[in-house]
């Protein structure tokens, strides 16, 4: 995979962002203090996708400039980083309706 410098400008970004969106269009929850949580989640998945690229890239210990391995920082910060992801998930509320789904993913069969 190619080195990614902005994650705003990827598709999966773009995906991500609109499907949201339309999650919450769909239960009435539009305005301002929403569209400002989505794009604090997304701050934090591009922060995420950073973190996981320097652990690909690095693995989970690094040498330090004394020679000495320790653990890659990113791996401790990506943690930090899903928890807070997953506080603004909930918060929005994508946690609660993907629970009350009657199929796995949230998805309906019927047309």
């Amino acid at each position: 995979m190619a080195k990614v410098t902005d994650w705003r400008k990827t598709k999966r970004y773009a995906e991500l962002k609109a499907s949201m969106l339309d999650d919450l269009a769909a239960r009435g929850l539009q305005g301002k203090p929403y569209t400002d949580k989505v794009d604090e989640y997304l701050d934090f998945w591009c922060r995420r996708q950073e973190l996981q690229a320097d652990v690909a890239a690095r693995g989970l210990t690094v040498t330090d400039e004394r020679g000495r391995l320790s653990e890659n920082r990113s791996v401790s910060l990506e943690i930090q980083v899903a928890r807070q992801m997953l506080a603004l998930w909930t918060a929005l509320g994508f946690k609660d309706a993907a629970s009350k789904s009657d199929t796995p993913g949230g998805f309906d069969d019927e047309l």
